[in-house]
């Protein structure tokens, strides 16, 4: 591969390079000197410019040697020889050939009596006499300077280079300065002597840093065999600190081993380049940089002395002051590369290595801060059994110092290097339940699973009750398939409550533990609230009360709720959220926290309080923030639901199947389920059922006739959905899970399209007690309609119509309340179906709005209305009929008039009243915080409050896009006005017409300019 090809990065070395082989060209001759450490690239672009410079002159190499035996002038030899000229042709400068005086041409007296003068003796002994010096770097300049053409002298390694040799490139520099031929060396800048640097003074410096990221994956890519994943590439990146050699020496480690099993050792000619820098290196200096490299790649001299390596910081500068000269420490006190550290570590013993450890970990323990944990465990990790108990403590003490700061997959490995050291069974059995709780919050729940279920068996052996109730506690927060019984679970927390019982102590954790049991019982397959279960919650409540603990009231407050959970008992539970969420708050427990706020906007949408909505706002926020996969999970799902509500079907499905893909990488127990009670509902809006095989053992077995009937039955497919249904029984679904209406709406949905008489008055039975309240799928993980809506579709498919049409005019009120905007659409559209006026020819009769004898009539969907005149239904009119045409307010107002706007009015909010309304909504984000921190919920309730009006005010004051609004602008009068008689007249048709009502508000859009927008093109005839 040509060096224009493998070079990577230099392009701007590149570009002064090419200029200074232009100017030298042109008969300006230069010396330029390109800088770095080894490895960094610096052959590589001397290589580039010969590469480019040999179609257009003549390139002469030579290169410095470091070995001994090395005669002098031997870069010079190299370069001489490069150029074919005989001994005669070059003179004197033949000398450096090893010519003899009788084999060069003595023509002149002059030059032979100079020849005489040191008779037959070689380049050394020539070098002695001045005057003889200056003839032989005279007559080497001038052999230079009568080549043909341009000429470009490379000379590598000039670090190596013996000072006569520099002197020459200097008299070479000066003397040629005038002529087409550029001088270009490199050296390393570490390894340069006086002479050298006094040299490069007066050159041109280039010095060469270290890759970019993006450059080092560039250079990758050109390298033989298959590139590394990203991930790796940026490893070998940050390990090399970009430098190339060390780039393509790890990553041929990485392609012979792979990017997991690549060894931890460096390869043998990168530790070589490391030893060679270390080797020019004092001994006191290489000692501290050995103790240096095992701290860290920065170097903390306060713990270098603290822990014995040096002894006292005037000296630690000194020698660290070397190790700047030599390349090794920056000027931050900091290892160039991780390179340099590894490789001084790698040729420790272990002994050393292992003593070195010990040293720094007790002196970080000695001045212990926090944060230091995780390094003073590896510290003592790697010194050996000396210290391995207090290893153990310092792992457990940096994995809960991870999981404070979210930092759980650091601190399942923490708690996993804990667990190889530990023998004894309690201790270990307590690290375990930790790792458990670990592995949790990275979503890998079989991997808690299984932590937890060994912790059970270590304690039962031994018989630790109280270790016993952590694993048991432990399994059980893991959660179940919502109608699905964990005997396991159910089993060892049943022995816990009988081993705590008995010890009399631990109030808090017989509590968490009889509230456990009370849930595991609720929620199991076919259980129903009884007696039992509210006994076992209550006293949950008085232990909890009694520990004085507030995250165990707020776990037995959830137990109590959900055992009293069932239909119709959303008001009975709110009381009972409120209580658990302001326990939480006082715990801080954040997870707690948003479960309650789950609750109750699950309460809320059941009874139709459209705070609920604001309330599962709440949750997604709090879940979203939780900062493990759980809480990712729930917020999905809950978004989800919350797009359902809203009648945004396609972005619900959408959050469904993201929430599945993570539930089912993490192991949640309910992420299938959830999906598919989410996905369902989402039918009768339009979206495909989906494609899922049930087992017989699903706890939703049982009805899966009703759910192979539903999409059938929502898309007309009557009788597919009779076949699918077959001879189902209604008994099924009495003895169904009974804390939601789930069984129930679906059953209706079916029932009402291919049900028996008997079936839909069954179901109708079922559900009328909660008529006024909506159809809410367990905590908000899914919505399905007002129960009114099924009622009416029930009592219409009885033959009941005014019983229906009730019904539906409930539903109709109680979704618009909700904003329940898909569902609003189909109780809007089985009203219009119910209408006794509209028969089969008028369903297929246009569409029409039009004005005669001072009133209008409207014709939509088949159903005729009239309406008093009103200056919105003229509205409405003209932009029906310009088909989509945005339409100016000032022509709605006149129709006459040209839409010209004025201008020069003041803005409703100028910059400084911005400005203000910014800073105060900050203000109120930080105190809404900071009582959120505190517990203070009604504080922070009334701070959003606040919140919200000052947004709803900074919204009115601006227009489409954000832009202001003027104060005196007609055409914001006219938006105004239009806006308002719109609105009463969408009103009036909605109470005559709800299904129009609702397919207008949908598809008119106000503002400064109105339009009409249909999700699909509908036809009207106007007059």
């Amino acid at each position: 591969m040509a060096a224009t090809e493998r070079l990577v990065g230099r392009r701007d070395v590149q570009r002064s390079l090419a200029q200074a082989w232009d100017q030298a060209r042109a008969g300006a001759g230069l010396l330029v000197l390109v800088t770095g450490e080894a490895g960094i690239g610096k052959s590589a672009v001397l290589a580039w410019l010969a590469e480019q410079a040999v179609v257009q002159g003549r390139v002469l190499r030579g290169f410095c040697w470091e070995g001994g035996g090395v005669p002098p002038y031997w870069p010079w030899t190299q370069v001489l020889r490069a150029t074919g000229l005989s001994t005669a042709e070059l003179g004197e400068a033949a000398w450096l050939l090893g010519a003899q005086p009788s084999d060069v041409d003595t023509t002149a007296d002059t030059r032979l009596a100079s020849f005489a003068a040191v008779t037959d003796a070689r380049l050394a002994s020539f070098a002695e006499v001045a005057d003889a010096r200056f003839r032989l770097f005279d007559a080497v300049a001038r052999a230079l300077a009568d080549l043909a053409g341009p000429v470009l002298v490379v000379i590598d390694d000039l670090h190596w280079a013996d000072e006569p040799s520099l002197a020459l490139l200097s008299f070479a520099a000066r003397v040629l300065a005038s002529s087409p031929v550029l001088l270009l060396g490199a050296y390393r800048d570490a390894e340069a002597g006086p002479a050298l640097h006094r040299l490069a003074g007066a050159a041109q410096h280039l010095p060469l840093a270290g890759l970019s990221l993006a450059e080092v994956a560039a250079m990758v890519a050109q390298m033989p065999g298959q590139a590394p994943p990203p991930e790796v590439t940026g490893r070998v990146w940050r390990r090399s600190g970009g430098n190339p050699f060390f780039v393509r020496e790890l990553t041929r480690l990485v392609q012979a081993h792979g990017p997991d099993q690549a060894p931890a050792r460096l390869p043998a000619g990168v530790v070589d380049v490391v030893r060679q820098r270390l080797a020019r290196l004092p001994t006191d200096c290489v000692r501290l940089l050995d103790w240096a490299a095992v701290a860290g790649r920065d170097i903390d001299l306060n713990l270098l002395i603290h822990s014995g390596a040096i002894e006292n910081e005037a000296a630690a500068l000194d020698l660290i002051a070397l190790a700047r000269q030599a390349g090794v420490v920056t000027d931050d006190l900091s290892f160039t590369h991780d390179i340099y550290r590894e490789a001084i570590v790698d040729v420790q013993s272990a002994a050393t290595n292992a003593t070195i450890n010990l040293a720094l970990g007790r002196a970080l323990q000695a001045r212990e801060r926090p944060g230091d944990a995780a390094r003073i465990a590896a510290h003592l990790l790697r010194a050996g059994p000396p210290a391995r108990r207090a290893a153990v403590d310092y792992c457990i003490r940096a994995a809960r110092e991870a999981t404070a700061r979210l930092g759980h997959d650091d601190a399942c490995g923490h708690y996993l290097r804990a667990l190889s050291l530990v023998d004894d069974e309690a201790l270990r059995a307590s690290v375990l339940l930790e790792l458990a709780a670990a592995h949790d919050r990275t979503g890998m729940s079989h991997l808690a699973r299984e932590r937890y279920r060994e912790a059970a068996r270590l304690t039962r052996a031994r018989g630790d009750a109280v270790a016993l109730a952590h694993a048991a506690l432990g399994l059980h927060s893991l959660g179940q398939r919502s109608g699905a019984t964990d005997a396991e679970v159910r089993d060892l927390l049943r022995q816990a409550a009988l081993d705590l019982a008995g010890a009399g102590t631990q109030l808090a954790l017989q509590s968490r533990v009889q509230a456990a049991l009370a849930r595991v019982a609720r929620h199991g397959a076919g259980a129903r609230a009884g007696n039992e279960m509210v006994q076992t919650a209550r006293r949950a409540v008085r232990l909890a009360d009694d520990a004085g603990d507030p995250r165990t009231l707020a776990e037995a407050k959830l137990a109590l709720h959900d055992v009293l959970w069932s239909p119709g008992t959303a008001a009975q539970r709110l009381p009972v959220v409120g209580e658990m969420l302001g326990a939480a708050h006082a715990a801080g427990d954040a997870d707690l926290v948003a479960q309650a706020h789950l609750l109750r906007a699950t309460a809320l949408i059941e009874l139709g309080d459209p705070a609920g909505r604001d309330e599962l706002l709440s949750y997604i926020t709090l879940a979203g923030e939780l900062g493990h996969a759980r809480g990712r999970w729930g917020a999905l799902t809950r978004q989800a639901t919350y797009a359902q509500i809203a009648g945004r079907a396609q972005d619900a499905a959408r959050f469904g199947e993201e929430a599945l893909e993570i539930g089912m990488a993490i192991g949640e127990p309910d992420a299938f389920g959830c999906y598919c009670t989410s996905r369902w509902s989402l039918v009768a809006l339009g979206v495909p059922a989906p494609d899922v095989t049930l087992g017989d053992a699903d706890p939703l077995w049982p009805m899966l006739p009703v759910m192979r009937a539903w999409p059938l039955a929502v898309r007309g497919e009557i009788e597919a959905a009779r076949e699918a249904l077959g001879d189902f029984s209604v008994l099924e679904i009495a003895t169904s899970s009974g804390y939601d209406l789930e069984a129930r709406a679906v059953a209706a949905v079916v029932f009402a399209a291919v049900g028996s008489p008997e079936q839909r008055r069954w179901v109708y039975d079922e559900l009328r007690p909660y008529a006024g309240t909506h159809v809410v799928i367990g905590g908000c993980a899914s919505y399905h309609a007002a129960v009114d809506h099924h009622l009416g579709a029930l009592a219409a498919a009885l033959g009941e119509r005014e019983v229906a049409r009730g019904h539906l005019r409930d539903a109709m009120a109680m979704h618009e309340r909700l904003g329940a905007a898909g569902w609003a659409r189909l109780t809007a559209q089985a009203l219009a179906e119910l209408d006794p006026r509209v028969t089969a020819r008028d369903r297929n009769e246009p569409n029409e709005f039009r004005r005669v004898d001072g009133r209008w009539l409207i014709t939509y969907a088949g159903q005729h209305v009239q309406l008093p005149d009103a200056k919105g239904l003229h509205d409405l009119w003209l932009i029906l009929g310009a088909k989509g045409t945005p339409v100016h307010v000032r022509r709605l107002l006149d129709p006459e008039a040209a839409p010209v706007l004025a201008a020069g009015a003041d803005p409703v909010l100028d910059d400084r009243a911005r400005t203000e309304y910014r800073a105060r909504l900050a203000r109120l984000a930080h105190r809404i915080e900071e009582a959120d921190d505190l517990g203070h919920s009604e504080r922070a309730e009334a701070l959003r409050a606040e919140r919200e009006a000052l947004v709803h005010e900074l919204a009115a004051a601006a227009g489409f896009g954000r832009r202001a609004r003027r104060l005196g602008d007609p055409a914001e009068r006219a938006r105004k006005t239009v806006s308002a008689r719109l609105r009463d007249s969408l009103a009036k048709i909605e109470r005559v017409h709800p299904l129009l009502g609702a397919h207008l508000r949908s598809a008119v859009r106000m503002g400064t300019a109105c339009s009409y927008a249909p999700a699909e093109p509908i036809p009207w005839r106007l007059a």
